[in-house]
């Protein structure tokens, strides 16, 4: 129980510590951040529409990397899953790191391949990733040469 406390202490103190530029929901624009400061940021198309938000993060063990940004989709259609895995590459902070921006209109993002919740971990099949890497027009995160985006 105490090395808990003292390893929530220690992350709180490294929160505290952190450097940059403050934008104005809070967030550090840059610098290093947990997961759950990302956790629950809109997402926006290429017309600054938010369509969803971000509610969970997938790291591909093997290759030490974000893979995907999972995205709650909040006027999907009937026929979706409402929850779409996006390639992390095709993702980027806004200048005031209010938003994740999707560099697509949301009609396209919405026809993404959904996901049902336990679904998620068939991201990492090789098939499965492919396909959606080859939806938005990235290069997958595995291959050399392909980069992530903050």
């Amino acid at each position: 129980m105490a090395i808990l406390r003292r390893v929530q202490m220690a992350i709180l103190e490294t929160q505290r510590r952190a450097t940059g530029i403050q934008a104005s929901a809070g967030r550090s624009v840059r610098g290093i951040v947990g997961g759950n400061e990302i956790l629950g940021l809109s997402v926006i198309d290429s017309r600054k529409e938010c369509i969803g938000t971000l509610i969970d993060i997938m790291f591909d063990l093997h290759s030490g990397r974000i893979a995907y940004g999972v995205v709650a989709l909040d006027r999907a259609p009937q026929w979706s899953e409402r929850v779409i895995a996006i390639p992390w590459n095709a993702m980027h902070l806004d200048s005031r790191a209010e938003h994740l921006c999707v560099n697509a209109l949301r009609d396209w993002i919405q026809r993404a391949p959904s996901m049902q919740a336990d679904a998620m971990p068939n991201l990492l099949d090789h098939e499965c990733a492919v396909l959606i890497h080859s939806f938005f027009g990235t290069k997958p995160y595995w291959e050399p040469g392909s980069h992530q985006h903050s």
